[in-house]
């Protein structure tokens, strides 16, 4: 009898999991039939004007933001909350391989536009050694940015807590968890453009060790290699929504439950790569102060890219 080996075990059990996630937003977010998302607040009540929309944000205002009763402590929820104003911290903790640099040029292009000074800091540091340490960092210069709002904080960082005094705007941005670990795997080998591949083997050793710079991503996982299928890189699109407890690295349903538990009470949006454009839509939508026309901004940054103009 053939026996599945651990890994590739673990494989499937992982993408099982991070596909929940990846398909419960796309049926929270995505629009079934028509690219137009028209959101109607009535009396607080928020909700699709068009029929044959999957697009849910929320019901009355009491049952949209009152989550559930657990252990007598009342939980509220922000998922597709909408929120006014510029006095806010956008936290964007980026998951790797999921269009980061773009959204990253988009919101500094767009805070241009706007004539808005957007204090940020926008980088691409992924520690997963020393998680606890670079949470603590990042509460103190989310603290440091929220007192010159609006603000950004854009890191490859797992999900951390702030104090609601910073106002915090926790967004982000996923993708199929195939194209991710696909994605991730060729960026380790080769770079991409902007980062090259030296730089990228010397920051995730543990994960190219064994590595061959011509091996193909199935290649790999057929030979049960760390650099596509090690259970560091299987997990960690649900640690991003999990955050830096012990058992969002060990125990994987309660990782699964906290990271959609932290989605509904902490996010305003989490947008799909595939669907980029209505991620956008919603954006706009949820939070106009902050991102109005940013989708005709997106339109303009990809007609120059396509021109080779740059600006």
């Amino acid at each position: 009898m053939y026996r599945v080996p651990r890994r590739v075990a673990l494989l499937m059990i992982s993408v099982l999991i991070a596909a929940t996630i990846f398909f419960t937003t796309t049926y929270r977010l995505k629009p079934e039939s028509t690219p137009e998302i028209d959101v109607k607040n009535t009396n607080g009540e928020i909700k699709r004007s068009k029929k044959g929309s999957r697009l849910i944000l929320g019901n009355s205002t009491e049952s949209s933001q009152k989550l559930t009763e657990q252990h007598g402590t009342t939980m509220y929820k922000k998922y597709g909350v909408p929120i006014t104003g510029l006095n806010h911290t956008i936290i964007y903790n980026k998951v790797p391989k999921c269009g980061s640099r773009t959204m990253d040029m988009l919101f500094t292009s767009h805070a241009r536009r706007l004539h808005v000074k957007l204090n940020s800091h926008i980088r691409y540091d992924l520690d997963v050694n020393d998680p606890k340490g670079k949470e603590e960092f990042a509460i103190k210069r989310v603290q440091q940015l929220a007192a010159h709002p609006p603000s950004l904080f854009s890191d490859h960082i797992f999900y951390f807590p702030v104090e609601k005094s910073n106002n915090p705007v926790y967004i982000n941005m996923i993708r199929d968890p195939i194209e991710v670990l696909v994605s991730a795997y060729y960026f380790t080998q080769h770079g991409d453009g902007a980062v090259g591949p030296g730089t990228i083997i010397r920051n995730q050793r543990k994960y190219a060790e064994d590595m061959k710079m011509n091996e193909t991503f199935d290649q790999c996982v057929l030979k049960e290699g760390k650099g596509c299928i090690s259970e560091g890189r299987l997990s960690l699109m649900l640690r991003f929504f999990c955050g830096t407890h012990p058992k969002c690295r060990t125990d994987l349903e309660w990782s699964l439950n906290e990271a959609k538990r932290r989605v509904e009470e902490d996010y305003l949006i989490v947008g799909l790569l595939e669907d980029y454009e209505s991620t956008l839509r919603l954006m706009e939508k949820l939070a106009p102060s902050l991102f109005k026309g940013i989708v005709t901004d997106y339109d303009a940054d990809e007609r120059k890219k396509r021109s080779g103009f740059v600006a």
